[in-house]
């Protein structure tokens, strides 16, 4: 890292050198040229050739080494943090764009979506990375949508150059800019631009008065100064607010500067995208001219900025051109947003491709709506973010499963196995699977719940509220995929029993798939022919537990509390009598 940092400065400062040398060589020449012999302006004409020959080979290196850097990426994802309450800005902003479901905080948080997220996320620009979320959030019920979405993926996967020229111009809009944009996005720039014909009045009037001269030089001078006066007081008050709104201009420059290249890359026709860029162009085109101008406007500290700057004042162009730009853009918030938005689909979808090839197998998922089977059946199955997985192999068809085993033993981690897997089959057409087949499900859990202290929940009552949300979101039409994780843990056993298998018969009743992990292994008898019994077990010995997290048929035997003690070498009486305890009960 340290070799790649002291190789840009030493680039820096040789590029820096050169274009001193060339700019000197420049001024020398016209110098010469004007002193002595015309035949001298020969030099600054080379000299300026060479400097933009120059510039042209570096801009053209620097892109070719950020696409090999792309390049090396594809497939590798990124190591960067990032702020995660910047990734659901769009989902946030699109409610009236949700279906009738749509996966609930409760769900997100405890599939752990966010790490799978940011796993998955192989995303350059903060439009992408707040698309794929919106994506993940959004399962779809339908399988002309999902094999269409997948074809998208599947291009730039097997088109990789076309996807690495796109990604170079998406790397360049960045994720650490344009987190501000949605404040636009949802009511425009805040900005009164009812004095713009003022304005132009006032900028029309330094020519008049200059006029004036050949009729009343002293009126003249008068008149120019008082106007001078006014678009300075103008000019200076101005100045300050575009200055802060610039970095609001300059990033929705950059959308526009950005789509605009994307568009003349050969093999961007895919999926109508130029058909749907053309018109957002087009409509932009004289915002982006606009902006570009404002920023050239930008204070440098040189002399001729000073002399730009006093030109603008007594015309106020600078203000014009702002107050011009605020009009058009907030008349254009409409195409902003739907920029941003087919910005952040392309760069969602290259972000899947990519992702793809860091996986060692995946299947495309077998969905069906049958309102007479309700199943789910997969080979090989695993979770994201285990780097040596050991797959399942399930198959459940119109019964529920009941997953018993010892604490550690892997019950949680199945759990979470199945959902990621079901939402991923729904959201991106991919199963981490060998096979994968199922329904399109509504899909709900109850895993991770704790005590909240701020709305005065215990245990018991937070997972009541959230099973309850459960029941109330069931629907007979649509096969529900429920996921549960000790149900009712935060009560006694005799009434947690018996109130769990009320709420499982209550499901299964109504059309939903049950996954539900339990260590009452009462309940494996009562759910007997509703529910399909399966285990984990570990390898106890003296002074180790050992879990092969493999999955098995039938209700779990055994214990492994007490041993754990042992194995933490609590105080020998305390396991010795406890297992005495057991042995006697």
């Amino acid at each position: 890292m340290l070799k790649g940092k002291r190789g840009d400065k030493m680039n820096f400062s040789k590029n820096t050198i050169i274009d001193t040398i060339l700019t000197l060589i420049i001024i020398g020449g016209i110098i010469l040229g004007g002193a002595k012999d015309h035949i001298f302006f020969i030099i600054p004409i080379l000299a300026l050739i060479a400097l933009i020959v120059i510039r042209r080979i570096r801009i053209k290196r620097f892109i070719k080494s950020e696409k090999e850097r792309l390049r090396e990426e594809w497939g590798k994802g990124h190591n960067g943090k990032v702020a995660i309450k910047n990734i659901r800005q769009l989902f946030d902003f699109l409610p009236k764009e949700k279906p009738g479901f749509f996966i609930d905080e409760i769900t997100w948080r405890d599939l752990n979506m966010d790490s799978i997220f940011l796993k998955m996320d192989h995303t350059q620009s903060l439009a992408g990375m707040n698309f794929l979320y919106n994506l993940l959030r959004i399962p779809l019920f339908n399988k002309e949508e999902l094999i269409h979405r997948n074809n998208i993926i599947n291009y730039f996967r097997n088109n990789k150059d076309i996807s690495i020229d796109i990604q170079w111009p998406l790397s360049r809009l960045g994720k650490e800019e344009g987190a501000n944009v949605f404040f636009f996005f949802r009511q425009g720039l805040d900005i009164n631009t009812d004095k713009l014909i003022l304005y132009r009045i006032l900028s029309i009037l330094p020519f008049i008065t200059l006029a004036l001269f050949a009729i009343n030089p002293p009126l003249a001078i008068s008149s120019f100064t008082m106007v001078l006066f006014v678009n300075a007081i103008i000019y200076q008050n101005n100045k300050n607010r575009i200055f802060y709104e610039l970095e609001a201009f300059n990033y929705l420059g950059s959308m526009t500067n950005c789509l605009k290249t994307i568009d003349q890359i050969k093999g961007f026709e895919i999926n109508g995208y130029k058909d749907k860029a053309a018109p957002l162009l087009k409509d932009t085109a004289s915002i982006r001219k606009n902006i570009s101008k404002l920023k050239s406007g930008a204070y440098d500290g040189s002399d001729i900025q000073v002399i730009k700057d006093f030109l603008n004042m007594i015309v106020l162009r600078e203000t014009i051109i702002f107050y011009n730009t605020v009009k058009l853009i907030n008349k254009n918030r409409e195409n902003y947003i739907e920029i941003y938005k087919l910005l952040g689909e392309i760069d969602c979808f290259i972000s899947i491709a990519s992702y793809r090839e860091s996986l060692n197998y995946f299947c495309e998922p077998n969905l069906l709506e049958d309102r007479n089977l309700i199943f789910i059946e997969a080979t090989n199955l695993y979770h994201p973010l285990l780097d040596k997985p050991v797959p399942y192999n399930i198959s459940q068809r119109n019964l529920g499963a009941l997953i018993t085993g010892s604490n550690a033993s892997g019950k949680s981690t199945f759990l979470r196995t199945i959902g990621v897997n079901a939402l991923l089959s729904q959201t991106l057409y991919m199963a981490l699977a060998e096979k994968y087949s199922g329904n399109y499900f509504k899909l709900l859990t109850s895993i991770g719940m704790a005590d909240s202290i701020e709305e005065g929940d215990s245990y018991f009552m937070a997972e009541a509220k959230s099973l309850k949300r459960i029941i109330d979101s069931i629907d007979i039409r649509i096969p529900t995929l429920c996921i549960l994780d000790e149900i009712f843990r935060g009560t006694n056993t005799l009434e947690r029993i018996n109130a769990a298998k009320e709420v499982l018969d209550y499901m299964v009743d109504r059309n939903v798939m049950i996954f539900a992990a339990t260590h009452d292994l009462e309940l494996t008898i009562l759910m007997e022919g509703k529910l399909t019994n399966y285990h984990f077990q570990e390898d106890i010995k003296e002074k180790d537990i050992e879990f092969d997290y493999i999955l098995r048929k039938g209700p779990c035997t055994s214990r492994n509390a007490i041993a754990i003690l042992r194995y933490l070498d609590y105080p020998p009486e305390i396991y010795e009598n406890a297992e005495k305890r057991v042995l006697e009960s």
